[in-house]
C-alpha cells in the first residue's frame, strides 16, 4: 500500500467535490419533492396573483366616487352585485356603484379600490336568493376617500408571467411546494436520493443492547453515521459492522459499491498494526490514504472506483462526525445538485480563547449564546475526539483557520451550524 497522501483541509475538500458527478434527474411529483435539489429553473407560466382581488372583505368602489367623502357628508353608493372568492364579475362597475366582495375575489372591471366592511354602514339588502345570482338590493354608506389600489392586490404583483419562480440547485421546502402548486406545476426534475453503504469495523464494537464486555464498547458511530446520511437526503441501503479482517471488509467494500452511489467506512485506516480497512484498500483500487492536516479527522481515505464514491473515515466518534460535516455531506449535497453544500456558516465572536497550530485547520465543538445582539462561541468540554458529550452538547463547529494558530477571546470567527441555542440555554 502506498504511502498515506499529505494534503490541507482545502486541497482534501476541493479533490473530493472534483470527483462527485451529480445523479441524472428525474420527473417528481411535487409532492413527493420537499428536500431534494431542484435540477431546473421554474419560469412562473402565469402571473401570480393571475388577476386583481381583493385583500380585504369589504366593498370594491371607484375610488372617484369617494373623492369628497366626509363624515358630514358621506356618500351612498348602490351595491350592484356580491361577489364571493371564486364569481368573477360580468359587468362594469358604474359610477355610483360598489360591489359586496370578498377576500381573493376578482375585482370587477371599473373598480380601483376596496373599502373594508368594518369602515362602511351597509343599509338594506339583507341576504335573499337574489344573491346566488351576484345580485343585490343593499346600499352602502361611506364617509371617507379611498385611494386607488387601496386593499387591492394587483395582478402579478407577486410573480410577473416569465419570472424565474425557482433557481436549479434549491433545496424543495413546503412553501416552495405551495409556490409551485400555484403555478400549476405538478412534477418538477430532481436527483433521486443516493443510496449510501455504511460500514463500521472493530472487533471491539457491541449493539446498542448488548452488555459491556472487558475491552469492548457499544458502536455509537454506526447509528450516527446512518442518521446522518439519512438527514442529508440520501437512503441508507446497508448500514452494517465488520471484523477486523481486511479480506471481509474489502469484500463487503466491493459489494457495498456495487449497491450504492456512495460507501462510508469507519475506522481502520490510521497508522496501526490492525487497520483492515488501509489493508483492504490496495484490492479496490482508485482509493488513497490521506493525512488531512485537520483536526480531528487527520487519518482518511477518498476515492471514485468505478465512479462511486468512497470514504474512508477514521474511528473516533468525533472525527467521524467532522469529516461527515465539512467533506462527506458537501459530497453528497453536490450528488443530488444542490447548490447550497455546507450547513449556514455565520459569524461569532470566540467567547474564550482556542489554542491551535499554523498549518492546520480545527473545527472545535462548541456552544452558542447571544450576548447584546451579537452570537458568542465557547468550546464545549475537552476536545478529546473520543469524547461524545461535547458532540452532543454542541451548537455547532467553530472554525479555526489553517493560518491562525490561536484565537484570542472577542476575535471574529466562524462557526458551521448544526442547530441554534434555545432561549433557555
Amino acid at each position: 500500500m502506498t504511502a498515506a497522501r499529505s494534503l490541507s483541509y482545502a486541497e482534501a475538500r476541493a479533490r473530493v467535490l472534483a470527483a462527485v458527478r451529480p445523479l441524472a434527474s428525474e420527473a417528481v411529483p411535487v409532492r413527493d419533492a420537499v428536500g431534494r435539489a431542484l435540477r431546473e429553473t421554474v419560469l412562473a407560466p402565469h402571473r401570480l396573483p393571475p388577476f386583481r382581488n381583493t385583500a380585504m372583505d369589504g366593498f370594491a368602489v371607484r375610488s372617484s366616487d369617494l373623492a369628497a367623502a366626509s363624515d358630514t357628508h358621506p356618500v351612498t353608493l348602490r351595491v350592484a352585485e356580491v361577489l364571493p372568492a371564486g364569481r368573477a364579475s360580468t359587468r362594469v362597475l358604474g359610477a355610483g356603484e360598489a360591489a359586496r366582495i370578498m377576500t381573493g375575489a376578482m375585482l370587477p372591471e371599473g373598480a380601483d379600490a376596496v373599502v373594508p366592511f368594518e369602515e362602511a354602514e351597509r343599509i338594506g339588502g339583507e341576504s335573499s336568493p337574489s344573491e346566488a345570482q351576484g345580485l343585490s338590493t343593499e346600499t352602502c354608506r361611506l364617509r371617507h376617500p379611498v385611494r386607488s389600489g387601496e386593499h387591492v392586490r394587483s395582478a402579478g404583483a407577486d410573480l410577473a408571467e416569465g419570472a424565474v419562480a425557482l433557481e436549479q440547485g434549491r433545496e424543495l421546502s413546503p412553501y416552495d411546494l405551495a409556490l409551485l402548486a400555484s403555478l400549476g406545476v405538478a412534477q418538477v426534475a430532481a436527483s433521486r436520493p443516493p443510496r449510501v453503504a455504511v460500514l463500521s469495523t472493530g472487533d471491539e464494537l457491541l449493539d446498542i443492547d448488548a452488555p459491556l464486555r472487558p475491552g469492548a464498547i457499544r458502536d455509537s458511530n454506526l447509528p450516527m453515521l446512518a442518521q446522518l446520511v439519512e438527514a442529508a437526503g440520501c437512503v441508507v441501503v446497508l448500514a452494517e459492522r465488520l471484523p477486523d479482517d481486511a479480506a471481509r471488509v474489502g469484500a463487503r467494500v466491493r459489494e457495498a459499491l456495487a449497491m450504492s452511489d456512495a460507501v462510508l467506512t469507519i475506522g481502520g485506516v490510521s497508522a496501526g498494526d490492525f487497520d483492515p480497512v488501509k489493508e483492504a484498500l490496495s484490492s479496490l483500487g482508485d482509493i488513497e490514504l490521506w493525512r488531512v492536516a485537520m483536526r480531528p479527522g487527520r487519518p482518511q481515505a477518498f476515492g471514485a472506483p468505478g465512479g462511486k464514491l468512497f470514504f474512508g473515515l477514521p474511528g473516533n466518534p468525533a472525527s467521524v462526525a467532522c469529516v461527515f460535516e465539512v467533506l462527506v455531506r458537501p459530497a453528497l449535497r453536490a450528488l443530488q445538485g444542490h447548490a447550497q453544500l455546507d450547513r449556514p456558516r455565520v459569524p461569532v465572536r470566540v467567547g474564550r480563547a482556542v489554542e491551535s497550530r499554523a498549518g492546520r485547520t480545527d473545527f472545535v465543538r462548541c456552544s452558542l449564546a447571544w450576548r447584546d445582539d451579537t452570537l458568542w462561541a465557547e468550546p464545549v468540554g475537552a476536545q478529546v475526539s473520543g469524547h461524545l458529550v461535547p458532540q452532543s452538547r454542541a451548537h455547532g463547529l467553530l472554525v479555526v483557520p489553517e493560518e491562525a494558530g490561536r484565537l484570542e477571546e472577542g476575535a471574529p470567527a466562524i462557526v458551521i451550524v448544526w442547530r441554534l441555542p434555545e432561549a433557555a440555554e
